[in-house]
């Protein structure tokens, strides 16, 4: 039997530390290499720093393609790997590291050839575009030392090892700060230098991965496969890493956006934006860990039926946020002239840098909020919900307001409409996410007549093979008690008992299920289901639509989740829960690992 789950079982301040603890350590790692550069950059000038806070956006594009595509790797291998598919896992790894190399590749080469017209479009000027153009030249031909290490900490997180990433990561940021000195000033080589000095350490750090994907783990084969093996494997990849792009890359897109409304204040301007943003990122990294730490607590808790814990949880999460965004704010309050100082001499650039860490940081509350909202929904598969919250916030919210502000108020307002962007954006995330944790959410009893049209289009949208079968799985779903269906997103249906998704189903390839781990992972052992496409360890699991015998299955999973239902609410004991946990069959193993959940059940009722 599976240990003990910490997420579902220990203190739920402690597991939210636990889980948040390696993320905040890498993520420093990486903010450093971004703060180291810009650190040195400001002591070469204020051309040479407006220079390097120009590229950050177009920067972002392709390391969030690359950690889209790392996503995407890591999720493809997990699955392979936990069907003990070892060889298959190794194919699939070398596949897409290949599919890597193409990708930021050809990103690359058109970066390269068009660097001058998209620089210059976002307002760079005549003095500081050769700055940037010589920086962006060597970034751009090394961008292979930044997706191959990408790529295998996706691979070593797959087989469950976050340490070696997080050493990968340190290395970076430790190379990093030794090298920029040395090229920047000791070999007098300006910001080009600083160039050279990222591509040296992200070349060390591709050669350690290397060898520890090739020589400890032995999950790289270089060969060249058949375009059959490549496309399939590619595919597999790209289902996630695609949608987990492109939601990574607005950030970015909406960064350039305001870049180029910032320029329009001149080159001190830019520079100072460009330092706001990275110390703003290195204050953030607690709240951005937690809420990497409370997306697999939530998930799981979800899949559990325990959402008592899930409320506790986010809102422990959420007052977190809020508090330490506040905190920021009063301490970026006092220290932005003292922090200033250190990033420039110039008194232009420090003024615009105090006003900054001033201004913005009034939404650090709202945004660490924002964090916690969105992680929350991916966790509960509403991934939609949480593309729509940051694309209000960046899209929609703070680069029109930073525009308005800027014609109204200079400089001080675009920082007030990046402040206000995060507000207006959260207070909706939030009442959502309210009323996904109420129990008012959805009707108790709704008859057929009222639900025709989810039924209809279940029908409609299945093979015509299935269509008697599906009609029966619906008939047989609507005979428990209190279930109704609902349209949950544009392509699916869900299956509710009150408030509480039992799953939902895409008619035209898969039905996706909450379910407790323990139990998730013995389906997925006896092959009934797999890990959800995009939710890993969040408690969702999958199993695919194909034939009539699937939807047998489905059903099946949905009537267990059902169950799983009835025991949260009318005990194991219950006559009815009993008729339908017999009406299961359920396997010994099976079995045992639904009187865990059981178990757990009854300890949390009890405390």
């Amino acid at each position: 039997m599976p240990e003990e789950n910490p997420l579902l079982t220990g203190d739920i301040a402690t597991v939210l530390r636990k889980q948040s603890i390696p993320m905040a350590i890498g993520a420093v790692c990486m903010i450093l290499v971004n703060l180291i550069d810009t650190y040195w950059a400001s002591q070469l000038g204020t051309d040479e720093l407006a220079a390097l806070s120009f590229t950050f956006p177009v920067i972002g594009i392709l390391i969030n393609v690359s950690i889209g595509l790392m996503i995407g790797t890591s999720v493809a291998i997990a699955r392979v790997i936990g069907s003990g598919h070892i060889e298959e896992a190794k194919n699939l790894a070398t596949h897409a590291i290949y599919l890597g190399f193409m990708i930021v590749g050809f990103v690359s080469f058109i970066g390269l050839i068009s660097q001058e017209y998209l620089f210059a479009w976002l307002g760079a000027d005549e003095k500081v575009l050769p700055h940037i153009t010589s920086f962006m030249t060597i970034w751009y031909a090394s961008s292979i030392f930044l997706i191959v290490p990408m790529m295998i900490n996706g691979v070593l997180r797959a087989k469950g090892d976050a340490r070696t990433p997080m050493i990968v990561m340190m290395m970076g940021a430790v190379f990093n700060g030794i090298f920029d000195p040395i090229f920047i000033f000791t070999l007098d080589m300006g910001l080009e230098g600083a160039a050279w000095a990222t591509t040296l350490s992200r070349a060390l750090t591709m050669l350690y991965a290397s060898y520890i994907l090739i020589v400890r783990e032995k999950l790289f084969d270089l060969h060249i496969p058949s375009p059959k093996q490549m496309i399939e494997s590619w595919k597999v990849v790209l289902r996630v890493g695609v949608p987990a792009s492109i939601t990574n890359v607005l950030g970015p897109v909406a960064t350039a956006m305001l870049t180029a409304i910032v320029a329009t204040h001149g080159s001190a301007a830019v520079a100072a934006y460009g330092i706001g943003a990275r110390v703003e990122s290195l204050v953030l990294i607690a709240p951005l860990a937690l809420s990497s730490g409370l997306s697999p607590f939530i998930g799981q808790n979800w899949g559990a039926h325990l959402e008592d814990r899930v409320a506790k949880g986010f809102q422990l999460a959420l007052n977190f946020s809020i508090l330490w965004g506040l905190g920021a704010f009063l301490i970026l309050l006092a220290l932005a002239p003292q922090i200033a100082v250190v990033f420039s001499e110039d008194k232009a650039v420090q003024e615009a840098i105090t006003l900054y860490l001033r201004v913005v940081p009034i939404g650090f509350a709202s945004y660490g909020a924002m964090l916690m909202v969105n992680s929350s929904f991916n966790a509960m598969d509403h991934a939609f919900r949480s593309s729509v919250l940051s694309v209000l916030r960046s899209i929609v919210f703070a680069v029109p307001l930073a525009w308005v502000g800027s014609h109204f108020l200079a400089l001080e307002g675009v920082f007030l409409g990046l402040a206000c962007g995060s507000f207006f954006s959260v207070l909706i995330g939030i009442r959502w996410m309210r009323n996904l944790l109420s129990n008012t959410l959805h009707d108790h009893g709704e008859s057929k007549k009222e639900i025709s049209e989810e039924i209809a289009y279940l029908i409609t949208h299945t093979c015509k093979e299935c269509t008697a079968r599906m009609h029966s799985l619906i008939d047989e779903m609507l005979k428990l008690e209190k279930v109704s269906l609902h349209k949950v997103r544009s392509d699916a249906v869900g299956f509710f008992v009150e408030s509480r998704q039992l799953g939902h189903i895409h008619p035209s390839g898969h039905v996706d299920l909450p379910l407790p781990m323990e139990l998730g992972q013995v389906l997925v052992k006896n092959k009934k289901v797999t890990h959800h496409r995009l939710h890993e360890d969040n408690g969702w699991f999958t199993h695919e639509l194909h034939n009539n015998e699937d939807i047998d299955i489905a059903l099946w999973l949905l009537e267990l989740s059902h169950a799983i239902y009835e025991v949260r609410t009318r005990g194991l004991c219950d006559d009815l829960t009993q008729q339908e946990i017999a009406h299961l069959n359920l396997s010994k193993e099976e079995n045992e690992a639904l009187m865990k959940v059981v178990r757990r059940i009854r300890a949390f009722k009890a405390a």
